[in-house]
């Protein structure tokens, strides 16, 4: 059977919060700089898998170029890729079936028949494994995202590479994400298919802006409009933005505080009087945008 990957995929619903700090709604590459020490640098970046994304902006290539670690907020392993498939799968005699419904269920094995999943395997899928894996049921199987890219050049220069979160984190992530919002951001995502692949296509036009007040813009807009998911869409952006970006800030410290760094996260992160970037300038970094 032909799989083109179970990954894990920033969901099209998750948003941010609004925030008041002006000087980090644009930029996608930033410079970083504890005191006495040679400069960091944090890119932000969209987890897809589109050509237009294909080429790195020569600011970026450059400041890639000076650094000489690569933090990355997962490093993809086969223990990690087992570690996440087993935890997105129900382990008992529940199934998919039976937590959203067979006409949601259908509707699930449809969408991600193009990652060539079998129907027996999506149907012991928990909601948050389908969740996270429709946007690449849509996105070219031969086309990897930058995060992976930025991964194979920092090999190719013996380049050290370190994971910002453990994989533990990441399924505590999903996981414990209540099952009743599970299946209600899920039931969503399924009757609205085209409306996300809309709000995908706007999100890739505003991240190649580098404008990432629109990023959150474009997200908050969307979950205006369903007010019946408004509670499980509050639980989610808590889970996988603002909590991991004070998490991010944390452990970015751990190469940042010694210069010549280079981490990739995912954009929204860099976002907000509550993203990372505002947080790393709380505790004592000096941050400015590059690009």
């Amino acid at each position: 059977m032909k799989r083109r990957g179970f990954l894990l995929a920033a969901t099209a619903l998750a948003a941010f919060p609004a925030a008041g700090v002006e000087r980090f709604r644009r930029g996608l590459l930033w410079e970083v700089r504890a005191a006495g020490a040679p400069p960091n640098y944090i890119f932000g970046t969209l987890h897809a898998a589109d050509p237009r994304l294909a080429e790195f902006p020569a600011p970026v290539r450059q400041a890639f170029g000076k650094s000489r670690t690569l933090m990355l907020e997962h490093v993809a392993s086969e223990y990690g890729r087992q570690r996440f498939l087993e935890s997105a799968m129900f382990l008992d005699r529940r199934t998919l079936a039976q937590a959203i419904g067979r006409e949601d269920f259908e509707l699930a094995f449809e969408q991600l028949r193009p990652v060539g999943l079998s129907r027996e395997f999506v149907n012991k899928l928990k909601p948050w494994g389908v969740l996270v894996n429709l946007r690449s049921s849509w996105q070219p199987a031969s086309v990897s995202t930058p995060d992976s890219r930025l991964h194979e050049l920092a090999i190719e220069r013996r380049m050290p590479v370190a994971q910002v979160e453990e994989i533990e984190e990441q399924v505590f992530t999903f996981d414990e994400l209540p099952m009743a919002s599970q299946v209600a951001l899920l039931k969503h995502a399924l009757a609205h298919r085209p409306d996300l692949e809309a709000l995908s296509e706007r999100t890739l036009k505003a991240y190649l802006a580098r404008d990432l007040a629109a990023l959150w813009r474009l997200q908050q807009d969307f979950a205006s409009r369903s007010p019946e998911i408004a509670s499980h869409h509050g639980e989610l952006v808590r889970r996988v933005i603002i909590d991991r970006s004070v998490v991010m800030a944390f452990r970015l410290q751990r190469e940042l505080r010694y210069g010549h760094a280079f981490a990739a996260i995912g954009a929204l992160h860099l976002y907000g009087e509550k993203g990372v970037l505002a947080l790393l300038e709380q505790d004592g970094y000096r941050v400015r945008r590059v690009y």
